[in-house]
């Protein structure tokens, strides 16, 4: 059994970036809950607004408070059920301390994850959003706003070359893609009447990880000034939102 504290922000960012597979925190998390065993550390659950504000949040519903879970890790030495359990003791907390009507959460399609634990915590699956936000920079996945930050924001040509062009002067074998970004949500209150029908749950044999890809620079060192789109599903693709 697990017991739910509110612990710092800094405390939270050290386990995360240690056992997050992405080995990275969100910046504007606001609650920040460590999963305790006894005394000890074991895990910890981040929350905080949709990273595009209310864009996403009135999609849903206007004028309710929610947030994203946008972060949980647990130690490696915790048992498979670790998560679910996490989760289900996290509800309880969020229940009993705060305002939050329900929570929102993302599974990553381009990393091969369908929402596994959310499934088995019970979450209302809506859909998925389409995202073409990551470059595939020679094997290496990076959101198009690190990019900019780390590649163009002071680069001595930016004013000359578009970010693309720093890129695949940087990189060998460039190239954007769209993939799945699956949307879950939980009704804390369950007077919250979320306007989206429940759909059946994705499976991961089922899925593809990129949808598309926009190759700008191929392994051969070509640049490609218009792109060369491969298409690796014909799946009719529709997001929710």
């Amino acid at each position: 059994m697990y017991t739910i504290k509110e612990i710092d922000a800094s405390e939270a960012r050290k386990i995360v970036k240690q056992y997050h597979y992405s080995g990275k925190v969100v910046a504007n998390s606001k609650i920040h809950l460590g999963v305790f065993k006894e005394d000890n550390l074991v895990g910890c659950l981040q929350y905080g607004p949709p990273m595009n504000g209310k864009k996403t949040s009135d999609k849903i519903l206007k004028d309710v408070e929610m947030m994203e879970l946008n972060r949980m890790v647990m130690v490696d030495s915790e048992p498979r059920n670790s998560e679910s359990q996490a989760i289900a003791a996290c509800n309880k907390w969020l229940r009993k301390n705060t305002n939050i009507k329900y929570i929102l959460s993302f599974s990553d399609g381009k990393e091969g994850n369908v929402g596994y634990i959310y499934q088995a915590t019970n979450w209302r699956y809506v859909g998925y959003i389409l995202s073409n936000s990551f470059y595939d920079l020679d094997g290496h996945y990076m959101h198009a706003v690190s990019v900019w930050h780390k590649y163009k924001e002071k680069h001595a040509l930016r004013d000359e070359c578009t970010t693309n062009e720093i890129l695949c002067r940087t990189f060998r074998d460039v190239s954007i893609v769209t993939c799945k970004q699956h949307v879950y949500i939980l009704e804390l209150d369950k007077r919250t009447k979320i306007p989206f029908d429940a759909k059946p749950y994705p499976k991961k044999d089922k899925e593809v990880k990129v949808l598309r890809r926009k190759v700008l620079q191929d392994k051969e060192g070509t640049y490609l000034p218009s792109g060369k789109v491969l298409v690796y599903t014909d799946e009719k693709l529709e997001g929710v939102f």
